[in-house]
């Protein structure tokens, strides 16, 4: 399976699109403490209800670290149905660099 990896100025990109969905795979407290900016914290416990609600057809951005496991929650989506699923290379830890602004705590 070709999992898609993107950039972070990429996935900043499809944000602009109104029906991307952002996920982040990252542990519950590293999430509370900050994720990109409407991102949706995906866990064992919530991948069902995740995928029982989302656009199978829209943009998906999954942050994870440093953009290594997202590759394959990435990869799982896909198996799931996402057409449209992608890794973000550098991870949360890079687009905090890289966008500060669309950090956001919760």
């Amino acid at each position: 399976m070709n999992i898609n990896r993107i950039s972070c100025e990429q996935a900043h990109e499809l944000m602009q699109d109104e029906r991307c969905q952002v996920v982040d795979i990252r542990d519950g407290q590293s999430y509370a403490l900050g994720h990109p900016k409407g991102a949706t914290l995906l866990d064992n416990d919530s991948v069902p209800v995740f995928i029982g609600q989302a656009d199978l057809t829209a943009p998906t951005l999954v942050f994870c670290y440093h953009g290594n496991s997202s590759q394959q929650a990435t990869a799982f989506l896909q198996e799931q149905g996402f057409t449209d699923a992608h890794s973000v290379d550098g991870g949360f830890e890079m687009w905090r660099q890289l966008f500060p602004n669309n950090v956001e705590q919760s």
